[in-house]
């Protein structure tokens, strides 16, 4: 079955809850204010099923100027509009207000009941008619079904429910694409039951026993019962009005304007890049102007930040940055209304473009080319976005909050790009894409720095990997710089080595007299046994160059001659492994050692000692047991 939201729209008194009634049968007039004043103050909800093939859920809105944001917040996902003009008055203020939300808020198919028929003759029927067919010509209402009605009498109802099947048989299904979204509308409390919300799911489908979370609030709850039109169900469709029991959230912890989605799917953004259009009756709009905005069923206060143009004049459109002062929870094609601080009067509307966007400072005259990309609002435009604005790369997850997406579609969007070579998969578990551009940049920059190292450092292998890291991504997330490294170690562009990386071009080449000081300063270390002097002892009892033997000292540390342990003790690599030949030569009679034995056996000092029994320790050659130590069998061996 098909299911159609319907909206009210129309000037206060013109009819459009008596309308509403007499279609349904439901009075949408709930407030005791509202029964005693006799006017329509909040959003009213009624059904209408047709002919078991097409469901209505109908949403009455005020029409008083006072209660438009009520109004907005009904309209706000609707598929089709019932624009109510009365005979009696024709078109008024709010008939305006109300069309021109309509419009902004991209709602394609409608009609208009010209209401209150029995209350005026044939010409002045015709008369209206003729307004209205002159008055919603250019717009998405023309051509549009315009039917005389009375709510009193009955006359035309049928016309009406006729016209209202047709309408709804041509209504475009909703977009599967998208995850499952519910923008709250009423939140109240049932004794026995908790929490209760209502909405219109905009997108996806929901289903009875699921986890949700509440946006902005961050509140994660459990779907535990659903109902549309009164009647419980198990799964919920993009399309259907619904009230959802919502298990572990407080009474009063939720209210209109907030967003039900499945958890982690949204994130609040306070900046929105977006298509403004101004409506031609609006004033000018002046830069950094402050705005009622309104999307979904929320409401709060932004600046415009025009980009490209210092003004926009009536009836005019741009690229702009809305600068909400309270976090919202918009997604990329999302419409919205703005209306003028003072007087709250509606001036204009648009789409979102990007929902998370950066803030934008300074010459934005290059910006308007960019979002012109995402006026589409194709899935592969806006991952493409995200990731050219990422250097460190943007996770599946990012990605499904940046684009509104699922991540099923996520999926798709991340194959279609890295065939097409646009991004780099990294083939992290988060699913991390790098856009193309990014890893080249980030490769010229490694190739760069290490050039710049080999020039600086002709004797070092290399640069330490970890350095490297920080400085092509600084305060990145290390996994992208060493993904960018380790790709270009399989392409045979850089040597990784341990904690070392190097251009692979990069060769080390000592003159004679650099070779003697190597030959000299190894010899040093590998007579020295356990007792080692220190290299400026060295230096001094050879007469060396300082420096050079500074350099020379690194590079036997880096080709792992040399090995400095815990303490900063230096000893050639030989004679360690001679110490564990010689350890596991003595574990077959004396497999425990204390400190004063294994001095002995080393011929070492207490200095040496303990630093070496914790490099042994650490390369699992003994065991520490207390103050005395387990010799471990050696590799390979079977332990006894």
């Amino acid at each position: 079955m098909k299911h159609v939201i319907v909206g009210t729209a129309g000037h206060i008194d013109h009819g459009k809850t008596e309308l509403v009634r007499a279609l349904t049968g439901v009075d949408c007039d709930r407030l005791d204010e509202e029964k005693k004043r006799g006017i329509t103050i909040d959003i009213g909800f009624a059904p209408l099923a047709m002919d078991g093939e097409i469901t209505l859920g109908f949403i009455d809105v005020p029409g008083h100027e006072r209660f438009v944001k009520n109004m907005l917040a009904g309209v706000s996902g609707i598929d089709l509009v019932l624009l109510v003009v009365s005979a009696e008055e024709s078109i008024k203020p709010q008939t305006r207000e109300h069309f021109d939300i309509c419009r902004l808020l991209g709602v394609e198919r409608g009609l208009v009941a010209v209401t209150k028929a029995d209350l005026a003759d044939a010409d002045m029927l015709e008369l209206v008619t003729l307004e209205v067919r002159e008055f919603v010509k250019g717009s998405f209402l023309q051509g549009a079904p315009v039917v005389a009605v009375s709510a009193r009498t009955g006359n035309g109802l049928e016309e009406i429910r006729e016209a209202l099947r047709t309408q709804a048989l041509a209504v475009r299904p909703r977009s599967s694409e998208s995850f499952p979204r519910l923008p709250v509308d009423r939140s109240f409390s049932i004794r026995g039951f908790g929490t209760v919300v209502t909405g219109t799911l905009v997108a996806g489908e929901m289903k009875d026993g699921e986890e949700i979370e509440v946006y902005p609030v961050g509140l994660r709850a459990r779907v535990r019962g659903m109902q549309v039109h009164g009647k419980a169900v198990t799964r919920v469709t993009a399309g259907q009005r619904a009230a959802l029991n919502l298990q572990g959230v407080d009474a009063g912890a939720v209210e209109r304007g907030d967003v039900v989605a499945p958890p982690s799917y949204m994130r609040p953004s306070s900046l929105l890049d977006v298509e403004l259009q101004l409506l031609p009756a609006a004033p000018k709009l002046k830069d950094l102007s402050r705005v009622r905005f309104h999307q979904g069923t929320s409401e709060t206060l932004a600046r415009v930040k025009l980009l490209g143009v210092a003004g926009l004049e009536p009836g005019g459109r741009a690229f702009a940055q809305l600068r909400l002062e309270t976090p919202g929870m918009s997604l990329p094609r999302d419409r919205f209304v703005v209306r003028q601080y003072s007087p709250s009067v509606t001036i204009g509307g648009g789409v979102v473009l990007d929902a998370h966007a950066e803030k934008h400072r300074g010459d934005t005259s290059s910006l308007p080319a960019i979002l012109e990309a995402l006026l589409t609002g194709a899935a592969e435009s806006l991952a493409v976005h995200a990731l050219e604005s990422s250097p460190g790369g943007v996770t599946a997850a990012d990605l499904v909050v940046r684009t509104g997406r699922t991540p099923a579609e996520i999926g798709h969007v991340a194959d279609r790009l890295a065939r097409a070579g646009t991004v780099v998969p990294t083939g992290d578990r988060a699913g991390t894409l790098l856009h193309a551009r990014w890893y080249e940049r980030h490769r010229q920059n490694v190739l760069s720095i290490l050039a710049e190292h080999h020039r600086a450092n002709p004797l070092m292998i290399g640069l330490a990997r970890e350095e490297l890291r920080e400085r092509i991504l600084p305060g990145g997330a290390p996994e992208i710089a060493r993904f960018v490294l380790e790709r270009m170690s399989q392409a045979g562009e850089v040597r990784l080595e341990k904690e070392i990386a190097a251009a692979a071009t990069h060769q080390i080449s000592l003159g004679a007299e650099e070779e003697r000081i190597l030959d000299l300063v190894e010899s040093s270390f590998r007579d020295a046994g356990l007792n080692p002097a220190g290299l400026d002892e060295i230096v001094a009892g050879n007469g060396l160059d300082a420096a050079r033997a500074q350099r020379i000292y690194h590079l036997l540390l880096s080709r792992g001659r040399l090995v400095k342990i815990k303490g900063g003790t230096v000893f050639h690599a030989e004679t360690l492994e001679r110490l564990k030949e010689a350890l596991w030569d003595l574990r077959s009679t004396r497999p425990v050692i204390d400190v004063a034995a294994f001095k002995e056996l080393t011929g070492t000092s207490r200095k040496n000692a303990i630093p070496l029994l914790e490099h042994l320790d650490a390369e699992r050659v003994t065991r520490r047991r207390g103050n005395d130590r387990e010799i471990l069998p050696p590799p390979g061996a079977a332990a006894t």
